[in-house]
């Protein structure tokens, strides 16, 4: 097999990849750094592609409310809407360096929106209690990634794209080795260094119905896991309603204009799957579904998201109108607070006449990012579904974005420990530059003092019975139907057995070739990791939803629980999965 070596290998080319090579690089020039990209940079990746209404960075600025302590409040915000099941002391370092984050970001020219004074314009967004949302627009992780890129192409960093990660070469419970393959050729080879960096995003592809571009297979956790890496938080994904093709998160403003909510017939649906005392105050859980946009337990805006889910499983398609009121509408009921605290505006937007005079007051870039896009909201609606669009856990990390293995960091939405079950909005492309950052210096720092260990390496030999086209549709087909938005302990059971019985019989090798059969081995070894993890949190908590019985609008939840206060962590030792629940970090004030 084919060796490269280098001093510091990041391995992923989205946010949180760039900024560690980058991190790496500026943090000691002499060391060779050498990025590895699953897809060409700019063309894979999360961070360059996603979009939404209006995607946001999160960050504590000097003038962010409150001015006292503001740190503080956005550290505990991220604690306790994570539901206390996150460490604080990475929730520290997520609002402590916020600012930090920005200003660099600032200084590679992301246009980000200001406000008539020249500060940062910031917004209320997801779960948060003060606004601290900065934004460009609809493509602020795509401005993002755009600058990064900018910045990694001055620096003399190698690069090896097409390049997919599938296992790791442990040797003394260090990271030595990481094995690829070339998914152009199929060609497999092996980069040895001294120190690595996960970035390699989550694994959305795991299901049907997601946000996630192609390559999102789940390599990093699948090799970290089978390296001897410690994983937490599995069970918790945040779903939200998306557009189904453009990979469009359609949230905060997109709701807060009150739009119908309809099927392919345009009936409104909703009423149906809600019970009356929902259906009376409809229009206030639609307005408050902008604020509270993924799923979520806690929220009273969850019926939403599982009406929908209930329609789509009936056959149905779902669409927002913007060119109607809700037979529903009644403006009376939105909060005042909310109203001025999210949109900066009044009670007068809704003397607008439609929902999509309401959007172009209150969001008009998003409104021409679509047109562009050829849908024009002023004459058709926009087809939503329920989609899987980002992984709370992870690799888990520690303050110094180390893993539970020497030589290995992780950052990024492939990490785990700094969200909990929810996370504010804007915090994930805030997590891909602190902890990027972060994990580039210490990897830069770490390679200084380790020696690389050069190995023999064999092609392995990968047999089975199931063709791998044939085992990947099945994969996706039991998490999808059991591991997503309504989840029951006995499918649970079920599908992890099915999963099990189909590791013992192994993935074989079809027309679709070795990358392709290496992805769905990895896909395997996650959706056993996420299942295992579903089935041992026995409550309803953020996204996780556990249901005794689900048949809208009868709706009973198995109810979230003190005890389970906790995370849970997933070793993989001789192929089988080992779980032990944990005390968090806690806040130190709370004397925990």
């Amino acid at each position: 097999m084919k060796k490269l070596f280098t001093d510091v290998a990041v391995i992923g080319g989205g946010g949180a990849g760039l900024r560690a090579a980058i991190a790496a690089k500026e943090k000691i020039p002499s060391l060779r750094v050498m990025l590895l990209s699953k897809k060409p940079l700019g063309v894979g990746g999360t961070t360059a592609i996603a979009c939404s209404d209006r995607m946001a960075f999160h960050a504590t600025l000097p003038y962010t409310l409150p001015e006292k302590d503001n740190w503080r409040h956005h550290a505990m915000d991220i604690y306790r809407i994570g539901g206390e099941v996150s460490d604080y002391n990475l929730a520290e370092i997520l609002a402590k360096e916020s600012a930090d984050a920005l200003e660099y970001l600032l200084s590679l020219n992301v246009p980000f929106a200001r406000t008539k004074d020249g500060k940062i314009d910031q917004f209320l967004t997801d779960g948060s209690i003060y606004p601290r949302a900065c934004y460009v627009g609809p493509e602020t992780a795509v401005e993002i990634h755009r600058a990064l890129l900018r910045r990694f192409k001055s620096l003399d960093v190698d690069l090896h794209e097409n390049a997919m990660l599938y296992d790791f070469i442990v040797k003394e419970n260090r990271v030595v080795a990481a094995k690829f393959v070339d998914t152009t050729t199929d060609e497999p080879f092996c980069v040895f260094a001294r120190a690595f960096v996960l970035a390699t995003g989550g694994a959305g592809r795991l299901f049907k119905r997601n946000v996630f571009p192609s390559e999102m297979t789940g390599d990093g956790y699948a090799a970290a896991l089978r390296a001897g890496a410690e994983l937490v938080n599995l069970e918790f994904m945040q779903i939200g309603i998306c557009h189904p093709h453009i990979l469009f998160a359609s949230s905060g403003s997109m709701f807060r204009s009150l739009p119908r909510v309809v099927d392919e017939n345009g009936e409104e649906f909703l009423m149906k799957y809600l019970s009356s005392d929902d259906v009376s105050r409809l229009t206030e859980l639609q307005f408050k579904k902008g604020a509270h946009w993924p799923v979520s337990y806690e929220s009273p805006t969850k019926v939403i998201d599982l009406a929908v889910y209930a329609h789509l499983e009936k056959g149905h398609r779902v669409f927002l109108d913007f060119t109607k009121n809700p037979s529903y509408f009644c403006p009376e009921s939105v909060p005042e607070e909310i109203l001025k605290w999210s949109e900066k505006v009044d009670a007068k937007l809704f003397a607008l006449p439609t929902p999509y005079e309401r959007l172009l007051k209150i969001n008009p870039a998003v409104v021409e990012w679509l047109r562009e896009r050829h849908i024009d909201l002023s004459k058709e609606p926009l087809e939503v579904q329920n989609a899987l669009q980002h992984f709370q856990g992870g690799v888990k990390i520690n303050e110094r974005a180390q893993t539970s293995l020497k030589g290995l960091y992780a950052a990024g939405e492939c990490a785990g420990g700094q969200h909990g079950a929810n996370r504010p909005g804007g915090n994930s492309l805030l997590d891909t530059q602190v902890f990027g950052k972060i994990a580039g210096e210490n990897a830069a720092s770490e390679a200084q003092n380790a020696r690389i260990v050069d190995l023999p390496v064999e092609e392995e030999k990968i047999t089975g019975e199931i063709p791998a086209t044939e085992a990947r549709r099945k994969i996706v087909e039991l998490v999808s139907r059991h591991g997503f938005l309504v989840r029951f302990d006995d499918e649970l059971r079920k599908a992890l057995d099915e999963l099990e019985r189909l590791e013992a019989k192994g993935i074989a090798k079809d027309e679709k070739g070795l990358t392709f059969l290496l992805e769905t081995r990895n896909m395997l070894t996650v959706a056993r990791a996420i299942l295992t993890a579903e089935l041992i949190r026995n409550e309803s908590r953020g996204p996780h939803l556990k249901f005794e019985i689900f048949d809208p609008p009868t709706m009973k939840f198995v109810p979230k629980k003190d005890e389970w206060n906790r995370y849970i962590v997933l070793r993989l030792v001789d192929g089988r999965l080992h779980y032990e629940i944990r005390e968090p970090v806690r806040p130190r004030e709370e004397g925990r």
